[in-house]
């Protein structure tokens, strides 16, 4: 009897300490207010930036009718509010970019990323006069285009270049049309970009310091995880017949997609713009950028170094 009571207790012990645990990491309520308002700037944001209109109308309709019934009056913590904002979102639209998050402890500034992960931009020249240039992380404010100046001007004077996105992150729309712009001669149309309220605008390449030579051959390593401007870079000089991709297709994200605070603790991430290239008339939204050598992504760089240095396609270890 003793022995069952002993079992009994520690079991006791054991369930109030679990309890005690749980209590502990549940989430904190939101305040209603909060949610309120971040549904009402929301609504607004929609209507004057998302790029599917006829959808936007559907989804600012939903949303307002649930704000003004009261169905974000109640106590929602991060987890609850984002479920709920997103299958609303995605049933009307059939979109599913529409990405809340909670951008604590980050600047307060209007656009920036769900989860940000520390942008790098590393350089080497490898033997025979290849440079190496690799992108990793997210690259969201000016500063990056500074720094991407400072890293093609110090292979500027490689016979070949390698471009490693496979660990690319976000990056805002005018950084890549600079990107392009040392590879596309001045002045030439990169892409017709299409925006919210039948808005387009051509983007054009412009002047850079000592853009890449002609005769510099170019080649793209991709991943699977490479999205949005990056493919736009990818696709952009692929069709131009100015680089060659290697590696693995990319995810297929053809809508740029941009994020803004909608309050202290809450943010939302939205397509706004769509990309067409002039040659194709196409993008590669769905399908992805199709490397010119696929293999996997791990094996990309090793495959594209035998290619230069023997000057020749090689076989590569698919994934």
């Amino acid at each position: 009897m003793k022995l069952i009571n002993l079992v009994t207790i520690a079991a006791l012990m054991v369930g109030a300490v679990s309890h005690n645990v749980r209590a502990q990491v549940r989430e904190k309520p939101l305040a209603r207010q909060e949610v309120t308002i971040a549904v009402s700037r929301l609504i607004k944001w929609i209507e004057k930036d998302y790029i599917h209109e006829i959808k936007g109308e559907k989804a600012v309709a939903v949303l307002t009718e649930a704000l003004n019934s009261g169905e974000f009056n109640g106590h929602f913590s991060f987890g609850r509010l984002k479920i709920k904002l997103e299958s609303m979102l995605v049933e009307a639209t059939l979109d599913s970019n529409f990405e809340l998050f909670q951008p604590s402890g980050l600047a307060q500034t209007d656009t920036l990323a769900s989860t940000v992960l520390p942008g790098a931009i590393q350089t080497r020249v490898i033997d025979n006069n290849i440079g190496y240039l690799a992108i990793d992380g997210d690259l969201l404010d000016d500063r990056w285009q500074t720094e991407l100046d400072i890293a093609m001007a110090s292979l500027s004077g490689s016979d070949a270049l390698i471009i490693d996105l496979r660990t690319a992150g976000f990056s805002p729309l005018a950084l890549s049309q600079h990107f392009l712009s040392y590879f596309v001669p001045t002045g030439q149309r990169l892409s017709e970009a299409s925006f919210a309220h039948r808005k387009r605008e051509t983007l054009m390449s412009h002047a850079v310091n000592k853009p890449v030579k002609k005769e510099v051959a170019v080649y793209i390593v991709t991943s699977p995880f490479v999205a949005g401007a990056w493919e736009f870079v990818a696709y952009t000089l692929k069709h131009a017949e100015r680089a060659t991709i290697v590696g693995s297709t990319t995810i297929g994200l053809g809508y740029m997609t941009t994020s803004r605070r909608l309050s202290e603790n809450l943010g939302m991430r939205m397509a706004y713009a769509q990309i067409i290239n002039p040659e194709t008339h196409d993008n590669w939204q769905g399908e992805g950028v199709i490397p010119d050598v696929l293999c996997a992504a791990r094996e990309a760089v090793a495959a594209t170094l035998l290619m230069i240095n023997h000057a020749t396609p090689q076989q590569c270890e698919t994934e």
